[in-house]
């Protein structure tokens, strides 16, 4: 195959169009019937994940975070002698030499702690408002505001800790044990195309969000001139002139004084959400939402993670251990408490816990074991490679089903073509290119000659 020498701005066609909206009416009967997640809800979790990821970045890398926090080069000057060769002879001389302070770059990570300390007390915050509002409200509403990110990124690594957050702390959560995770409404806030994967919650969700839990929505502004998020001046300032501060301001005073308190609560929060960073890194690394096998990946994955609950039931007394693609669709089922409990409850036997604190010791035999029991349960291999070139490939075949043994080789060139093509563009995308390569797009998208000509 040779490539066009054809470039033009289709990013929006290499990301097959909008996934959550693709595949949210996807849902076999079984799924509908026990409620496992499906492709959408993996779909927007993995969108999630890459906004999770990415405001860590933005955190750790800001330089108006490192001001407000304190966080400054401690540069020394030090003073060392140096001969000096004249006409008339030679002299030492002391000579003043800068010296870089090494610590610097160590000590600006130490923003992301501070920042999650913060969020960990706005995220009680919202929680005390969501079940006070809840008390309020007559028949069962189940719609749920979605909170800011920080927020939202404490509450997704609580409910990862299913057991926990059944007797979190001995608070009554009798709104977020029953409702189901808001994903529908996370997808439409993170804006997919952009390769910060920006999230911005709605008009609706911000005012809501400001006027009960008396917090500004903002707690890190991500563009210039923005109204709110942390400045500078803001917390001297707070802390020496209470008497002339408004009613978010005092919010915003009461969560430094939680957050850099020895609140047991904070620092489980915060340690849960450190946990989950590991996982997140993989399924960047992973990048399976920009993946042409996206459906596929997480058709199987779906299906795996309905087998391994199955396990559970067969193997009362073993520790099992997921795969990457089982562990998304786990991860993406305890979002939803509620659904969760009931779902592994009916499937597993019993209800299943989620145990993010084990070590690669223990791990490690738990997953070889729980590969054999797999393999004989299933006759299927456990462990699989999950690239796009590979995913690419599996769903090619199954698309092709009895057809491939007569098109076996024309079909990896499609698929491995393919894969080529969505690579190219999102290398593109990283490096903020808005014109992107197209390679046989014609056969890549099955397009006409007619459409094809149309782009």
């Amino acid at each position: 195959m040779q490539q066009a020498s054809i470039y033009t701005t289709v990013v929006s066609k290499q990301s097959k169009g909008d996934i959550y909206e693709s595949y949210l009416a996807v849902k076999s009967a079984q799924e509908e019937s026990r409620r496992l997640p499906s492709i959408a809800e993996c779909a927007a979790h993995l969108e999630l994940l890459q906004a999770f990821r990415h405001i860590r970045s933005e955190v750790e890398s800001s330089r108006r975070l490192d001001e407000v926090f304190g966080i400054k080069p401690e540069n020394s000057t030090v003073f060392r002698k140096r001969m000096v060769y004249e006409d008339h002879g030679s002299s030492w001389v002391r000579e003043a030499v800068k010296l870089r302070d090494d610590t610097f770059e160590k000590r600006r990570e130490e923003k992301w702690p501070l920042f999650l300390r913060l969020s960990a007390s706005r995220f009680l915050s919202w929680v005390d408002a969501i079940e006070e509002d809840t008390g309020r409200r007559n028949g069962p509403d189940q719609s749920l505001h979605i909170p800011p990110l920080d927020v939202l990124m404490v509450w997704h690594a609580l409910l990862l800790n299913p057991k926990w957050f059944r007797s979190f702390e001995k608070r009554k959560l009798e709104r977020l044990s029953t409702v189901a995770f808001p994903w529908q409404q996370i997808h439409a806030a993170i804006s997919s195309q952009n390769r910060n994967w920006p999230f911005e919650q709605s008009e609706w969700d911000r005012t809501w969000f400001q006027d009960k839990s008396g917090l500004h929505p903002d707690l890190f502004g991500r563009e210039e001139g923005e109204s709110r998020g942390l400045e500078p001046g803001d917390v001297p300032r707070i802390s020496s002139e209470q008497s002339d501060l408004d009613l978010h301001e005092l919010g915003f005073l009461e969560s430094c004084r939680v957050a850099v308190s020895k609140d047991d609560t904070i620092e489980k929060l915060v340690d849960a959400v450190k946990r989950q960073s590991a996982f997140v890194d993989k399924m960047d690394r992973q990048r399976w939402i920009r993946s042409p096998a996206i459906e596929g990946t997480l058709s199987r994955g779906i299906l795996r993670y309905e087998r391994f609950l199955k396990l559970f039931k067969l193997y009362p007394q073993t520790m099992l251990v997921p795969t990457l693609d089982i562990d998304l669709v786990w991860h993406t089922h305890q979002c939803s408490p509620a659904q969760y409990k009931s779902v592994t409850t009916e499937i597993a036997g019993r209800f299943i816990d989620h145990n993010d604190r084990l070590g690669t010791a223990t791990l490690d035999p738990a997953f070889e074991n729980t590969e054999a029991l797999y393999r004989i349960r299933y006759a299927d291999e456990y462990r699989t490679c999950n690239c796009w070139d590979c995913e690419a490939l599996r769903s090619a075949i199954t698309e092709e089903g009895s057809n491939i043994q007569s098109e076996a080789a024309s079909v990896a060139r499609h698929a491995y073509s393919k894969v080529a093509y969505y690579r190219a563009v999102e290398v593109a995308r990283q490096r903020g290119e808005e014109v992107v390569p197209i390679h046989n797009l014609a056969e890549i998208n099955g397009l006409s000659r007619t459409e094809y000509s149309e782009l």
